[in-house]
């Protein structure tokens, strides 16, 4: 069976998307949920944090990868609708 680049995409997807669930667990594990502190989507106030401790990094890693996840859910999205408008085939 010969996959697709779409179905490679969404295979990769997924493997990524059960990896942000795997860190937001080790986020939540190590204490490092309150890293940045109470601002949002600034870390600590700032864009990118300096000097961050290692609950810093841990929280703003978290956040880049969780972002970077919603910008791939889009492209899946657009990708998808561009695909299949026409061929309502699944």
């Amino acid at each position: 069976m010969k996959i697709n680049a779409f179905a490679k995409f969404v295979w990769a997807l997924l493997a990524y998307n059960i990896l942000v669930i795997l860190w937001g667990a080790f986020v939540r594990a190590t204490g490092s949920g309150a890293g940045c502190g109470a601002h949002w989507p600034l870390c600590n106030g700032e864009v990118i944090p300096r000097g961050a401790r290692i609950e810093t990094l841990i929280e703003f890693s978290h956040r880049l990868s969780s972002g970077l996840l919603g910008i791939l859910v889009l492209v899946l999205l657009i990708w998808a609708l561009r695909s299949f408008r026409h061929n309502r085939a699944v």
